[in-house]
């Protein structure tokens, strides 16, 4: 398989080469049939070139991207008047009416910084490209330039100290993350990759965190509850939305190398062109990370390192938790072709390969791999009118490679397919999505009898409609209906409000019903926890499937550079999965449908921006989660969160500055744990967690000819986590160190 994967993308990347000069040769036959052109410059407030900036002809499928000098041109078929929107992260977009002639005289176009995030474009609340401050769905972005500023290894650090109340757990038996975002554990998150489902489980009910590039990522954008219509309902905790990098200039190409020693090194060589009809994006990576062992005695903290995740014996028997290392490869392409003004296309493919670790005590080392490919055509039928039409193909695998005998096995593997179909039109006030979307799955699963396979077939109609009923007055109602082979048919109702009381004043409230049919390995698993006979896991085929109500309040005020949002959001559950005991007086338990839950969260984000380039950003958190166990609260989540960033860009001359600090903190809480005893009673214990505060801080200088340099040191105060924690959060050893050096190829050279 991984020949063929690999065979595939070298394919496809070949096919992205062999377009390019076959585009190159056509030029002259585009030439005579796209004579009319429409052309530019853009510049920043100071009159600088901006590369990389995006123009569009609106109601077509043609576009550009500037180069070094901010140049751009866009061919087209007719000599008509468009419209034109030229857009760049971090400033304002402007739309400027124009005719496409033979020789156009090009535009002078200067682009404003905009003084907040809300000019930012979102895409995941609904299949149209909205501005943020006129989005009714609660939405969070988190921008490129945030990811640039904290230079995070994994997608895990940034989501940390981005969100306040998210948490990235430590599985002790995968020994892998898994999240839990303001009281919603992983199964209740719905993580896409360019609005696509992902296959594979990592730690319990959790994605594989470790598929997900840093690198790749242009940004993300984060709905909370289950308000997306279009994404589904069974996101019962909400979306997070990853948008990945493609070409936005003539020619692009970065070198990109990132070393923290032990803690972390990545490696990474992107290339891009974007060029007449033809875009092509190829990016190859690869991370490594070294083991590390926690241990606690007589409450001090101990870290053992191993380069290759193969500890002494003494140590491992003193080993309290071992955060595994690993090797990564990720190899992706994109490719993108416009037919004509009203029709394009687009083909992307990618591959994971993680070998981790050996694991203490294993004779077999893991190998998780991943291979994705999808598709896209988009039509353009009238005016404001769109269909898409898609199909994703994600086939997600862990290998055992048992490295005395030579032996390797598949004893888990996770395919799904997403055929999807949108429509999209704009009717005066009215803006009107009906859609399709179905989620063939199949699942190999070693925690099922005999390592067997099942599989399920589900389908999603849906409709929205995006009304603005006033000028200061939108709302978006939608309804989707789900159907499941097991328990058929369920809508869920969706409504979304949003009212400007002023010039400064915006107002949010939702109300979404949510639908999580059981698992498949909820419903079939078969489970020898420990494989030693200690007790047994078991699936339940008669459950019910979850269901939520959610409520959502948010009031924001926005003036100039100041920018200040409260936000409440109250989620009811029925009929919760969880397991617990058979009380048979053995251990073994099942999934069963639980008594009903309630989570509440409180969130406060303040958001500065000075006129001489500081920005000050600071997010509170509070979440009322109730998890009873026998009339005690056994939750494992953090009650008050915090996270806070202070970013610093300056330009002197040709060079620039950047300097950032962030932070997390989480507060101290008591909770309860219960065992069993040998007389088949439970007996509890109360534990009590300390609060935790990590720092990182980075600064960097950009220099002529598209060189910047970066150094950083994470986790600044040097705090250690105890390993008996684990559970609570993915163990910090203390403090590292960290440089990076990129260069842009194009700016380099001039392209």
């Amino acid at each position: 398989m991984e020949k063929k994967v690999f065979v595939l993308l070298f394919c496809m990347i070949t096919v992205a080469m062999t377009t390019v000069r076959a585009d190159n040769i056509n030029d002259r036959s585009d030439a005579n049939r796209y004579r009319y052109a429409i052309r530019g410059i853009v510049t920043d407030e100071n009159g600088l070139p901006m590369p990389g900036a995006t123009v569009r002809i609106l109601d077509t499928t043609f576009g550009a991207g500037t180069n070094t000098g901010g140049e751009f041109t866009v061919r087209l078929e007719n000599t008509r008047e468009y419209i034109l929107q030229v857009s760049f992260v971090g400033y304002e977009s402007q739309n400027i009416k124009t005719l496409a002639s033979v020789d156009p005289v090009p535009l002078q176009i200067q682009l404003k910084p905009s003084a907040n995030q809300l000019d930012d474009v979102v895409v995941t609340g609904s299949f149209i490209e909205k501005p943020l401050k006129d989005v009714p769905v609660l939405t969070r972005i988190i921008s490129q330039k945030e990811i640039q500023a904290l230079n995070p290894m994994s997608i895990e650090t940034l989501l940390q100290y981005e969100l306040p109340g998210l948490q990235i757990g430590y599985n002790s038996m995968s020994q892998m993350p898994q999240i839990s975002y303001q009281g919603m554990d992983g199964e209740y998150m719905l993580f896409l990759i360019d609005g696509e489902r992902v296959s594979g489980e990592g730690a319990d009910h959790n994605v594989d965190f470790t598929r997900f590039n840093v690198d790749d990522i242009e940004r993300i954008e984060v709905i909370k509850g289950a308000q997306s219509t279009i994404y589904g309902s069974n996101a019962l905790g909400g979306v997070i939305n990853i948008i990945t990098k493609t070409a936005n200039r003539p020619f692009s190409g970065n070198l990109n190398a990132r070393y923290a020693g032990s803690n972390g090194q990545k490696y990474t060589a992107s290339a891009g062109v974007k060029k007449n009809r033809l875009t092509s994006y190829t990016s190859l990576t690869f991370r490594t990370k070294d083991t590390y062992t926690l241990t606690d005695e007589a409450g001090k903290t101990t870290v053992t390192e191993s380069s290759n995740g193969s500890l002494t014996e003494e140590q491992a028997k003193a080993a309290s938790t071992t955060v595994y290392g690993y090797e990564i490869w990720d190899v992706s392409q994109k490719l993108g072709y416009t037919c004509n003004e009203k029709l394009s296309a687009d083909l992307r493919g990618s591959f994971y390969h993680n070998k981790r670790d050996i694991r203490i005590g294993k004779n077999y080392q893991e190998i998780f791999m991943d291979c994705t490919l999808g598709g896209k055509v988009k039509y353009l039928p009238g005016k404001n009118q769109q269909l898409v039409v898609g199909y994703t193909y994600d086939n997600y695998k862990k290998n055992q490679d048992y490295f005395l005998s030579g032996k390797k096995t598949t004893d888990y593997r996770n395919i799904k397919q997403t055929p999807r179909a949108d429509y999209t039109g704009k009717f005066g006030d009215h803006t009107v999505s009906v859609g399709f979307e179905g989620d063939l799955e199949y699942l190999k699963h070693y925690m099922l009898k005999d390592t067997a396979h099942v599989s399920n077939r589900a389908y999603a109609f849906y409709v929205q409609e995006d009304w603005n009923l006033a000028h200061n007055l939108n709302i978006v109602a939608g309804v989707r209906a789900d159907y499941h082979e097991k328990y058929h048919w369920h809508l869920t109702p969706k409504i979304s409000a949003l009212w400007r009381f002023c010039e400064y004043f915006t107002f949010r409230a939702g109300y979404a019903q949510g639908f999580r049919s059981p698992s498949l390995k909820e419903l079939y698993m078969n489970y020898d926890m420990g494989g030693l006979g200690m007790f047994m896991i078991y699936g339940n085929s008669d459950l019910k499937p979850e269901t939520s109500n959610q409520v959502s309040l948010s009031g924001e005020y926005t003036k100039g550079g100041f920018n200040m949002s409260v936000s409440f959001s109250h989620n009811r559950f029925k009929n919760k999965i969880a397991y617990t005991s058979l009380g048979d007086d053995s251990s073994d338990m099942q999934y069963v449908n639980a008594e009903n839950a309630k989570t509440s969260a409180w969130e406060t984000i303040l958001r500065y921006r000075f006129g001489f380039g500081l920005i000050l950003t600071g997010s509170y958190a509070y979440t009322n989660d109730y998890m009873e166990v026998d009339g005690r609260n056994a939750s494992l989540v953090r009650p008050h969160a915090l996270v806070f960033n202070a970013m610093y860009t300056r330009k002197f001359g040709k060079i620039g500055f950047n300097c950032s600090l962030n932070g997390q903190w989480g507060s101290k809480f008591d909770t309860y744990s219960r065992s069993l005893n040998d007389d088949a009673t439970y007996s509890y214990k109360k534990i009590t967690y300390d609060a935790r505060t990590l720092c990182s801080l980075n600064a960097g200088v950009t220099l002529p000819k598209g060189i910047s340099f970066n150094i950083g040191v994470d986790n600044l105060f040097d705090y250690k986590d105890k390993a008996a924690d684990s559970s609570l959060q993915v163990p910090q050893k203390g403090i590292s160190c960290i440089g990076t050096v990129n260069v842009n190829i194009a700016d380099m050279f001039g392209l």
